[in-house]
């Protein structure tokens, strides 16, 4: 770090590239930490650069509500490539839009259900609901029904296609069943089976989650994971005469079944450790400490454990366009607790094998969580009801939201000495007009003090040098260089600083941060 003489005291110039780059670190929040941590979060993501951003919003796209709330859905796709969006309520019933989000009609059926919290899944040409305790249901398109085997079919909570087959826990949660070669209608005959898990599991388990990949087949218990195999390279996948396990990995397992998302050559889920990866723990062996959330983890499973939440409830959704995974905790119906979205960047993992986590979004809790066909991302909560949001712009239907950072505590490397700062400069990429809250407090005290700073127009890349920080090395796209100080006050022995930036329409990253402390003795 330079230093300059001002005032015969030593003036140190503190810059910070690309600060909090690593991401929320709760764990660590109470200690000492670099630069390139963050122990707040909010409202935050990664753009193109790598640097930390503002999260855009969610528009919503809704002219006509349906008359309940929105519980569980996804995209469903047809034989003739036309698709419609399928939705359960809270009023056990299920409603369709075929605009896009737009509009609803409800759909008629003879299934009987008192619950909305269904999985869907596409099958065939054909949409199947799994929820725990009812037998399963099938949409053909214009109406739905429960399917037609009432002797041997599965009434479990989970399942999943593969090989052209679904493949459905049992209502006594150990055995798996799967249905006849594209036909969710028979159960019992020579082309069905079923595995009792109960002979695999390491103690006592039951299915949470059912998924496929790399061409295995993956049963998620609470305490357990079964992977298999048929081994014979059959061209649907897995032959279940041939299949067998090829691997148990005991002391982990998932706790919430729609915590579960393919995520480019892997899969992510929720733990009662964490937010774990699949490829990571076969690697490990089973370290359910070297997760991917570690450097969060007890703040994530504290809201997890939290009584407002029922692990049922939760939802997740992965977008390779935006390249994030969201786990969303909602409120429980009929309360007036606020739920959280904790965010997590899939660009890859970090040294210590977790993945950046991005922390925690406020506004929208979702209920529900698509990922359509062509990456555009849908959401709907019980506050809006019967409303769906798409994340597109840069405002929450219509109302801003904060971005906020805050890092470490710090001593600037010089321990023992005080530090009082001079100045407290900024580089940030906006397309228009925002407004920027500068942030700093001194020796663990939890009060900042705040400067504001207002930026309309743009900002010449002159004052930084245009061959140093002119748009080709540090360009935002269409976004316009925002470079500006404050000068703070207040001394201490250790720093924290932060950012808070108004998004309205706007959008916004964190490029660089500088302090130019003087350096002087305790008293």
């Amino acid at each position: 770090m330079a230093q300059r003489r001002h005032g015969g005291a030593a003036l140190q110039h503190i810059p910070l590239a690309t600060p909090g780059f690593k991401g929320l670190n709760t764990e660590m929040a109470s200690g000492l930490l670099g630069p390139e941590w963050a122990t707040e979060l909010v409202n935050a993501t990664v753009d193109g650069n790598n640097r930390l951003a503002g999260r855009k919003g969610w528009e919503d796209i809704t002219t006509t509500p349906n008359t309940d709330a929105l519980v569980s859905g996804f995209e469903y796709f047809q034989a003739d490539g036309t698709t419609e969006l399928l939705f359960a309520t809270d009023n056990a019933t299920i409603v369709r839009s075929t605009d896009e989000g737009v509009s609803f009609s409800d759909v008629t059926g003879t299934a009987v259900f008192t619950d909305g919290n269904w999985q869907w899944l596409n099958f065939a040409d054909r949409a199947i609901g799994i929820q725990d305790g009812k037998q399963p249901i099938v949409y053909t398109g214009t109406s739905f029904s429960h399917i037609s085997d009432t002797s041997n079919e599965p009434t479990g909570g989970a399942g999943t296609v593969f090989g052209g087959r679904l493949w459905i826990a049992d209502t006594d949660g150990s055995t798996l069943k799967y249905c006849a070669l594209l036909d969710e209608t028979d159960w019992s005959g020579a082309d069905t089976g079923s595995w009792a898990l109960q002979n695999v599991w390491k103690g006592t388990d039951t299915i949470q989650a059912v998924a496929s990949h790399n061409g295995n087949l993956v049963v998620f218990g609470k305490r357990n994971i079964i992977i298999m195999t048929d081994g014979t390279g059959s061209v649907l996948g897995i032959d279940p005469t041939q299949a067998s396990v090829i691997d148990v990995i005991s002391g982990v397992g998932c706790i919430a079944r729609d915590s579960v998302q393919n995520i480019e050559g892997d899969i992510w889920f929720l733990s009662e450790s964490g937010l774990m990866s699949l490829g990571r723990l076969i690697q490990e062996r089973s370290n359910p400490l070297q997760n991917l959330s570690m450097n969060v983890r007890s703040s994530l499973m504290e809201d997890v454990n939290s009584n407002t939440f029922d692990t049922a409830d939760i939802r997740s959704v992965y977008s390779p366009k935006d390249r994030f995974y969201l786990l969303s905790l909602p409120e429980a119906s009929g309360t007036t607790e606020i739920g959280k979205v904790w965010a997590f960047d899939t660009r890859g993992l970090m040294e210590d094998g977790s993945a950046r986590c991005l922390g925690t979004w406020s506004g929208l809790v979702p209920t529900v969580l698509v990922r359509r066909d062509g990456n555009q991302i849908l959401a709907a909560n019980l506050d809006n009801e019967g409303e769906l949001f798409e994340y597109s712009t840069y405002n929450d239907d219509l109302s801003s939201y904060t971005f906020q950072y805050r890092s470490g505590w710090t001593d600037l490397g010089a321990p023992g000495v005080k530090k009082m700062l001079k100045r407290f400069s900024g580089v940030f990429f906006s397309d228009s007009d925002i407004t920027i809250s500068y942030k700093w407090a001194f020796d663990f005290d939890t009060a900042f003090n705040t400067r504001q700073k207002t930026f309309t127009g743009g900002t010449s890349g002159a004052a930084w040098d245009v061959a140093l920080w002119g748009t080709a090395v540090w360009g935002g796209g269409d976004s316009t260089l925002r470079e500006g100080k404050v000068v703070p006050a207040g001394s201490g022995e250790y720093i924290k600083w932060g950012i808070d930036a108004l998004i309205d329409g706007t959008e916004f990253s964190l490029q660089q941060l500088e302090l130019f402390a003087k350096l002087g003795r305790l008293g």
